[in-house]
């Protein structure tokens, strides 16, 4: 082999050695969506009582607000929930054509991306927000387990906020719940696997979008 050729044939190989050792750039989660939008919400809340991590539900009615982006994300009507009662609260993902898609959230790896939070405000209050209510995510493995199950709880672990209990702590008036449902840029993870509160998304997300992002409002009367 001439030298000429020796010299393009090792080139040549240096440079597929190089090609393949270029890293990969990383996804950016946020740009490539393997979900529809959310178009108009369902949160249903059905008190009942908790033992161990599974949610009983009482006899009592459940309650359901509405919003959708045709109404200006505007609540249909104000519901009426209890203090130190427990309640299983269930958010409904619809798309445009109106169908659901919770399941796209929660499966395919979404499930690694996605987190919902609960922030509780009350106007010209002092009070936290764990002062003014709790919420214990209940995910579950099925994801579309029924509300009262024996399939395993994944929510500490792995919370996105599609079910999980609501419990009330002080009487208020229009209390007012931001809904915000994370997308993260890449995971929802911290780097030591530590995951956000439900009331306060952590630094480590600052990078991420929100996929749904309004506020509702319920009052809250002391329980008798």
């Amino acid at each position: 082999m001439q030298p000429r050729q020796l010299l393009f044939t090792a080139l040549s190989a240096l440079m597929i050695i190089v090609t393949s050792c270029k890293p990969k750039a990383p996804v950016d989660e946020t740009k490539q969506k393997n979900h529809q939008d959310t178009h108009k919400i369902e949160i249903t809340f059905t008190p009942g009582m908790m033992e161990g991590d599974k949610f009983l539900p009482s006899n009592e009615a459940s309650a359901t607000i509405i919003a959708s982006q045709a109404s200006g994300w505007r609540q249909d009507k104000v519901i009426t929930v209890r203090t130190d009662t427990p309640y299983f609260v269930q958010v409904k993902h619809y798309s445009k054509s109106g169908q659901p898609i919770n399941r796209e959230y929660a499966t395919n790896g979404e499930d690694r991306i996605h987190q919902h939070f609960f922030m509780p405000k009350i106007k010209n209050s002092e009070l936290k927000a764990t002062d003014i209510m709790d919420y214990k995510y209940l995910d579950t493995d099925p994801w579309d387990a029924p509300i009262s199950t024996d399939a395993k709880v994944i929510g500490k672990e792995n919370p996105i906020g599609l079910k999980g209990t609501m419990t009330f702590k002080v009487p208020t008036e229009h209390l007012q719940i931001r809904l915000r449902l994370l997308h993260a840029r890449g995971s929802k993870w911290s780097s030591e696997g530590k995951v956000s509160l439900f009331y306060q998304p952590s630094i480590w997300t600052a990078n991420g979008q929100y996929d749904l992002d309004f506020t509702f409002e319920v009052n809250v009367v002391s329980k008798k």
